[in-house]
This record gives structure tokens, sequence and C-alpha cells, in this order.
């Protein structure tokens, strides 16, 4: 008797033993698998973030959803918030017209070349999409006097490194230029003053009355330098530069005078600076 009630709590013990230890080892088994998947959705939340943050190497061939991407990481970075939805439209041989909405509002409109990543608004800031930059921090060297608020240079072919080098202060900033090309026979070089001037570049033609009159806005840009590429300019301009800051506003045609071959200010030379380089 004494014998089998001695039995009986050896084996009862044994049995509390194992099932103790089984409950350790299946918890701990629980709490490895659980451990695991949560650092596996951790890792593929990750992983979903760096393919949504990540920019494409060559903006070549970049389709729309990608500019999209691109441009909502573009306010991320420097507006601190991606938007609710960014739409892209291509409206012409790469030439992308893009809105943002955020919180169902309409913030912002822009005009992106997608072969350079410039996008141009007439509310916001110039910017370089693809590069993540804003374009109106482009510092020049061209130096103003008295009234002057705006310097305009016609630039010969081949004297492109002379105005890098006299008023940029890297190939960097002159080959991040926004660039318009109406042609690419005569190449002219513009920089407002003031980062809040309204630059307008307008395409000339000319009616069968031989009237002079602006046919097409061709970009509208605010506080940045630009490089205008245009066509034969002897005869009548093919495009116009217009200014505007407070109370000041004014049209500069860009022409070449037939004599010299020198760019021709005929108006508003007290707000005009030449900086052409022959």
């Amino acid at each position: 008797m004494k014998k089998t009630v001695i039995t009986i709590a050896i084996t009862a013990l044994l049995t509390a033993v194992l099932m103790i230890s089984g409950y350790f080892i299946y918890t701990k088994i629980i709490n490895k698998d659980n451990n695991a998947n949560s650092n596996m959705t951790k890792k593929n939340e990750n992983n979903s973030e760096n393919v949504e943050n990540q920019i494409p190497n060559d903006i070549k061939n970049i389709s729309l959803e990608e500019w999209r991407k691109v441009i909502a990481l573009f306010y991320k970075e420097h507006y601190g918030y991606k938007p609710d939805n960014v739409t892209c439209t291509e409206v012409g041989p790469n030439i992308i017209y893009v809105t943002i909405y955020h919180n169902t509002e309409l913030v912002a409109e822009y005009t992106l070349d997608a072969e350079t990543g410039i996008a141009s608004s007439p509310t916001e800031r110039t910017a370089n999409f693809f590069k993540g930059i804003f374009l109106d921090n482009l510092s020049t060297k061209a130096n103003f006097k008295n009234n002057e608020c705006i310097a305009i240079g016609y630039i010969e072919k081949g004297k492109e490194a002379q105005i890098k080098e006299k008023y940029f202060n890297s190939d960097i900033e002159y080959e991040s230029l926004t660039t318009v090309v109406e042609g690419d026979e005569y190449q002219f070089i513009v920089i407002p003053k003031s980062l809040d001037a309204t630059l307008r570049i307008w395409k000339y033609n000319v009616s069968e009355n031989g009237e002079l009159y602006s046919e097409e806005l061709l970009l509208e840009a605010v506080g940045t330098p630009l490089l205008i590429k245009t066509q034969c300019t002897e005869v009548f301009p093919r495009v116009g530069v217009e200014y505007e800051f407070g109370d000041t506003k004014f049209t500069i045609p860009l022409m070449i005078s037939g004599m010299d071959g020198k760019f021709t200010i005929t108006d508003y030379k007290n707000l005009v600076k030449d900086i052409s380089i022959y």
C-alpha cells in the first residue's frame, strides 16, 4: 500500500513536471513565431516604404506613375507632408501638367519638363523634382546697380563656359537652369534681381499687316534665372521677356542687331542690365 502511494505521488510529480515543461516550451515557440511574424511585417513595411521613396536613377522613360511618386516624395521632404493626390497628365512631347491636391483642396499646378525634371508654376517656387531641389535657390553673381532689376544677356555659341564662370558658382547651377526652347540659333540668359519677381516668356508672331503680337505664353516662372533658346531674331523678335514685380512691369523683346550682331535693348535701358558675352 505504501509503495502504491509513493508510486502514484512520483507519477503525479513527473506528470506535473512534464506539463509545466511542455507549457514553457510551447510558450517559447509561440513567442518566437510571433516575434518572427512581427519582424517580417516590419521588414515588409520598411521595404514597401523604401520602394515608395526610391527615385529612378535615369530620368529617361520615367512613367507618369513614377513621376507621381517622385513629386509626392519631393513634397514630403520640402513641405513636410505627402499630398493626398498628385495627377500627371501628358499634354505634349515631354511636357506634363501636374496638379497637387491635399485635404480635397487644389494646392498647386505645375508644368513639368520630363526631360530635365524642371517644374514651373505661376504661384509656386520653380523646382527640379527629379533632383529634389528648388531652383530659385540658385545663386548668381550678377551685380545690379541703381534701378536695374533684371539682367539679360546674349550668349554667342561657344561662349557658354564664360557665362558659367562669370555669373554662376558652378556648372551644376548653369545646367540646372529652367530652359525655354523656341529654336536653337540664339541663346539668351535672363536673371531677375528679386526672387519674388515674375517672368513670362512670350512667343511673338507678325500679322499680315506687319504688326508684332504675342502669340503664346511659353513659360511663367517666379524668381528663377532662365536660359532661352530661339531662332533668328534680326528681322523681328521671336521671343520676349515680360518682367513684373510690385508696380514695375515691362516687356523686353529679344533681338540681335543686324549691324553688329549684338543684343538690342530699345526701351527700359535703365532697368535692364546687359550681361551679353560676345
